[in-house]
């Protein structure tokens, strides 16, 4: 029997590790044994075994939205030729419905019914820090709580009657919480040596069963092989 591949197309680094440790939480696989991985910058390309079937599983970050499209014109062919899927996961932003729209567009003539997810969950405008921000594990809440303070902080410092200091983004709160965790090892080496790596396997950081991800969890046991 024909192997299929299933591709999962995300956007950054972060989005490629999370959908990467769901996958391999929800399936037993192991690496493919011809196809190198890569990671450089935002482009960060993993190929899977699943061992139930032997379908191959690429999960692959493309950095940014506007970036699907015609590069992936051959693997999206290859997904559809076969039998296997296309899954895109990426973040919904401000208007969900009209993201849908135009990522559907932009692949329909290599791959016209792609499953499609967005971050944070259905119909919900805004984007994968959003989703990161509810799966910090409870014991480490505080952490939060410090950010919260720092922000408001910075908010009361004015300046001619206007907001002096920038207040840090949501993706650089999530990297300085994994940031002063104690991380150890080749975790430590990963955060703060390769890119800055959230270590979503780590459940001492992260909740991967919390409610708020239950629904992208579901997305994924409902469409892969």
């Amino acid at each position: 029997m024909a192997t299929r591949q299933f591709n999962i197309y995300v956007e950054g680094t972060d989005d490629h590790d999370l959908v990467l440790v769901l996958v391999q939480q929800l399936r037993a696989t192991r690496p493919h044994p011809t196809i190198k991985n890569t990671r450089e910058g935002q482009m960060v390309t993993t190929y899977l075994i699943a061992d139930a079937t032997g379908d191959t599983l690429l999960i692959s970050s493309i950095g940014g939205w506007k970036n699907l499209g015609s590069k992936q014109s051959f693997p999206l062919r290859q997904a559809h030729d076969s039998g296997g899927k296309t899954l895109i996961v990426f973040d919904a932003d401000e208007a969900p419905a009209q993201r849908a729209a135009t990522l559907r567009a932009q692949i329909v003539a290599d791959e016209p019914a792609p499953a499609l997810f967005l971050f944070p969950g259905p119909d919900q405008p805004s984007e994968l820090e959003d989703l990161l921000l509810q799966l910090v594990q409870p014991a480490h809440q505080p952490v939060m709580l410090c950010y919260d303070g720092y922000e408001h902080c910075l908010q009361q410092l004015v300046d001619n009657g206007q907001d002096y200091y920038n207040t840090p983004s949501k993706k650089r709160r999530i990297y300085d919480y994994v940031n002063v965790m104690p991380l150890e090892g080749a975790e430590w080496e990963r955060h703060h040596k390769k890119g800055g790596q959230k270590i979503f396997e780590n459940a001492n950081l992260w909740d991967l069963n919390a409610q708020a991800i239950q629904p992208l969890r579901d997305f994924l046991d409902r469409e892969l092989p």
